[in-house]
């Protein structure tokens, strides 16, 4: 290893040798090492930060996404008591159990019912062929593995309704403090958007409100489509209670692949009473009417808030519903929005040109007017 005071004379001649006061380089060196602690430091506490809140993210951004779709309303009732936040909030939040979050928790419950009253049925419709079936052994031991894998669906099952339930507990604790505390939230997120964007910060806070407010109205705009549609094909073949299956559509379309859970299943049961018309009938009806109907009108209805067009619309719905899952339909045209405000301010700027002629050294003369190399001199 070198010594430490072979170093040292190092730096030293060589601050000499470049007329620097070794004190300055003294000092340099120590804030560099200051600057590397804390950018250590600022990079651990990030990722501590991001662990702890990662749990909690997709309640935070959907309790974002409901304040800031809501704020306008939240603001007129806030005025009409009198400017009493805290019982705003509450009154807010109480607004959205109401409208949202207990039709959600109630259709989870309702779900996980139907899943022990289907197994019912199809074990009562299968009953005679079953009971010769298991005269088998292969088939006996088949049917255990499968009773088996079903179990552990249905345990794995169980813990994601648990786990919706307190995720919806948790937007609606998280919603009340954005309720709360909306303004200085508010003026910290401009705050981080001025140091992050300097003059495009207006343009970027414009963005994310309007492409959320034009994700949410997308979102329930679909629903209400496809639920319109669901009803009409319900109404055709004659279903009973179609009003509550057009509920569970609307509900279900917020969620990917959602409205085929409601009616494929009225399609089978249409065809295990024999009618076959009506079954094929209401299968295409989904398929091309109720389940497509998605695919242009939810970017359709998206694009009418936000800057972009609807080719990339489409792509920023899709893509982030492929790359993010659910809150992807935010995510995406959000993403896209801000890279499109970038790449048009970038656009925007003047190309720099150097027209001071005095500031180019003139070319080199090669040779004089005889053609012979000038002398050196």
């Amino acid at each position: 290893m070198i010594p430490k005071q072979a170093v040292f004379l190092f730096f030293k001649a060589s601050a000499q040798n470049m007329q620097i006061p070794l004190d300055n380089l003294k000092s340099s060196l120590r804030d560099r090492i200051d600057l590397l602690i804390k950018i250590g430091f600022g990079v651990a506490v990030a990722i501590g930060c991001y662990f702890v809140v990662a749990p909690f993210a997709t309640a935070i951004l959907i309790s974002a996404m409901l304040c800031v779709v809501t704020w306008p309303f939240f603001i007129r009732v806030d005025s009409m008591l009198g400017h009493r936040r805290t019982l705003s909030a509450v009154l807010m939040v109480a607004f959205l159990a109401v409208i949202v979050l207990i039709p959600l928790t109630i259709l989870v419950i309702f779900l996980a019912q139907q899943v022990s009253t289907t197994i019912i049925l199809i074990r009562e419709y299968l009953h005679a062929p079953v009971g010769k079936i298991l005269e088998y052994p292969e088939v006996t031991t088949a049917l255990k593995q499968i009773a088996t894998a079903a179990s552990k669906g249905i345990l794995t099952s169980t813990a994601s309704i648990v786990n919706v339930i307190i995720q919806i507990l948790l937007i609606a604790a998280i919603a009340f403090v954005f309720y709360r505390n909306g303004e200085s939230l508010a003026n910290k997120v401009q705050g981080i958007l001025d140091k992050v964007g300097g003059n495009l910060s207006n343009a970027f806070s414009s963005i994310l409100v309007n492409t959320t407010r034009s994700v949410v109205f997308g979102i329930f705009g679909t629903a209400l489509g496809q639920a319109l549609l669901a009803y009409i094909g319900f109404f055709i073949c004659g279903i009973p209670n179609k009003t509550l299956l057009a509920f569970l559509v609307f509900i279900l379309s917020m969620v990917p692949m959602g409205p085929p859970l409601v009616w494929v299943p009225v399609a089978i049961a249409l065809y295990l009473k024999g009618d076959m018309g009506y079954a094929i009938f209401l299968a295409l009806w989904g398929t091309f009417a109720v389940s497509s109907v998605d695919n242009f009108l939810k970017p359709m209805l998206i694009s009418q808030g936000t800057p972009l067009p609807m080719a990339l619309v489409f792509l920023g719905v899709f893509g982030g519903l492929l790359s993010f899952g659910f809150l992807g339909i935010l995510l995406g045209p959000i993403f896209l929005s801000l890279g499109s405000a970038l790449f048009t301010a970038w656009l925007a700027q003047p190309v720099r040109t150097d027209t001071n002629p005095s500031s180019t050294p003139p070319p080199e003369r090669l040779s004089d007017e005889s053609g012979t190399p000038p002398a050196k001199e």
